[in-house]
């Protein structure tokens, strides 16, 4: 093998290393995989270096000397000088001879394996004779794989058969269920598109199930920082599983697809309905198939009764907010808001709120005014009474967006102010976008605010725009100041008499800031240390 494997430095970590095998199975054709196996074979890598942590570059001779870019995090921004233009096997030979660095050069050859869905003659229980050029001979992964012409059923029952017991090797992480993934999707790379989405779709399920059984194994203590990183891990399979549910075409589906799509529904459903806490988010997951099947209004009704019975019966072992949800988001894809509020109102707010939040934007969006206040109405009421400064957010980013564009309707400031103290920094911020100089300012002295707390833009755009509207504010801080009895406090309130000063003369008027300082200096005429700052800075001089 031409070139040694001191030309690569250990900087990738083994979660890279993983995803990037996923990046490969799920970017790369197989004939690709193939012939870049054996570009590594025969010794074509002349070099392999690791620049960062998740960037991989390579030297091949091909036809000629071409370098190879690859981006683990950023899969898409991989490129080779070769003329092909698209992912090609100079890219997957640099992936190869790296693997084979790392885990040595059976790992790589198990990694090909994985990524075509094939298998070493040597594992299976009746191996055939090698071929005469001495490499291995390749079989389907697991003997009697149903292949594409078996049901979602007769897979999932194969994938436990093989698979079933992977989660036991995810003591710290999930990197060994990668391999598993790969695998599985591996079966069905020669699948047409529109079953192989709904293959891998099922592979991605099945490997997420893997994770939630690993996370049972992990002691109470330890949790929280397993969920995080394997949260981490499986967050390209999410997301790709996302990816692959947006190219469904539930109208355009035969028999065969239309089963496979409403048995990986049932199959986020199920797991969406326990009541115990997970590691994913089953019910967004659920609700992410729902929206693409709801096309078909068939399926679209059928289901809504299912969960409608499933919330009558009240069986324990169901999530019955999770099902009123459900329906909820059901009745208001289908537009009936009053009958998704009424769903929603027999859920458990603080954990279905993030999915009523993009319901009402939309409303708004739409410009359905009426149904959106019919929304917000059931949130502020929700809101308000179990407000904080963590969970007001959202609603506050609603009422804002109502409120810039339906000013006339006071109901939406209504409801920030009606929020406060919490949502005091949210609205200070939008009475300045939406200039309501005078709001802002009636703001600041509502919560007692000082001039030297307040934001120096937002006080020079004030001033500039609007300076009477700073008057009380000044009015009122400068009195604070002058309550502290210290002579601190006397030395800030002088500082902000003359930048009073300054603003009454800028509005030219002068007699108001005469008739002010006057009754300042009558009003605390005994307050001595006062007076000598007064002097000091030549106020009523």
């Amino acid at each position: 093998m031409r070139g040694g494997w001191k030309t690569a430095m250990r900087v990738f970590d083994d979660r890279m290393l993983t995803a990037l095998e996923g990046q490969m199975g799920e970017n790369i054709e197989g004939i690709m995989i193939k012939r870049g196996w054996q570009y590594f074979k025969n010794g074509y890598v002349q070099s392999a270096k690791e620049t960062t942590s998740d960037i991989l570059t390579g030297i091949v001779q091909g036809t000629e000397l071409y370098a190879v870019v690859i981006d683990a995090e950023q899969f898409r921004y991989s490129k080779c000088t070769c003329p092909y233009g698209d992912y090609c096997k100079h890219m997957v030979a640099v992936y190869f001879y790296y693997v084979a660095f790392r885990e040595g050069e059976e790992a790589a050859e198990a990694s090909y394996f994985r990524l075509l869905g094939l298998a070493p003659a040597s594992k299976l229980a009746k191996p055939e004779k090698k071929e005469e050029s001495g490499q291995l001979a390749l079989f389907e992964v697991g003997v009697g794989n149903p292949g594409p012409s078996g049901s979602p059923e007769e897979w999932f029952s194969w994938m436990e058969t093989e698979y079933g017991e992977s989660f036991r090797k995810c003591r710290h992480s999930l990197h060994a269920l990668q391999p598993v993934l790969s695998a599985l999707k591996g079966t069905s790379r020669e699948w047409e598109k529109p079953m192989q989405r709904l293959h891998w779709l099922a592979s991605i399920a099945f490997t997420l199930e893997q994770a939630e059984r690993a996370i049972l194994t992990v002691d109470s203590f330890s949790r929280y920082y397993h969920e995080m990183s394997f949260l981490r891990m499986a967050e390209p399979w999410l997301e790709h599983g996302f990816s692959l549910l947006s190219e469904l075409e539930p109208l355009e589906m035969g028999e065969a697809e239309l089963h496979w799509a409403e048995a990986l529904t049932d199959r986020a459903k199920h797991r969406a309905m326990i009541a115990e806490r997970q590691l994913f988010d089953w019910p967004m997951l659920y609700l992410a198939y729902c929206e693409v099947m709801s096309l078909r209004r068939d399926w679209f009704d059928r289901e809504l009764a299912a969960l409608l019975a499933a919330a009558e019966r009240k069986e324990p072992q169901n999530d019955d907010s999770f099902l009123h949800a459900a329906a909820g988001m059901f009745y208001f894809l289908d537009g009936d808001d009053d009958a998704a509020i009424a769903q929603f109102s027999q859920s458990a707010f603080e954990r279905t709120q993030k999915l009523i939040y993009p319901c009402v934007a939309q409303r708004m969006e739409a410009g359905k005014w009426e149904a959106a206040k019919q929304w917000m109405a059931y949130l502020f009421e929700r809101v308000h009474a179990a407000r904080n400064a963590r969970n007001i957010g959202p609603f506050m980013t609603l009422c804002r967006r109502a409120d810039e564009d339906r000013p006339q309707e006071e109901i939406w400031a209504s409801y920030m102010i009606g929020l406060l103290p919490y949502s005091f920094g949210d609205l200070s911020e939008h009475w300045l976008n939406v200039k309501r100089y005078e709001d802002w300012a009636d703001l600041q002295m509502l919560v007692g605010a000082k001039m030297e707390e307040l934001d120096a833009a937002a006080l020079r755009e004030v001033a500039k725009q609007s300076p009477e509207s700073l008057l009380p504010i000044y009015h009122q801080s400068i009195e604070a100041n002058i309550a502290t009895r210290n002579r601190q406090g006397y030395r800030i309130a002088v500082k902000q008499l003359k930048k009073l000063e300054k603003l009454y003369k800028g509005l030219k008027d002068a007699e108001r800031w005469d008739l002010y300082v006057a009754s300042i200096m009558g009003k605390y005429q005994r307050l001595r240390a006062l007076q000598e700052e007064l002097w000091k800075g030549k106020i009523g001089v």
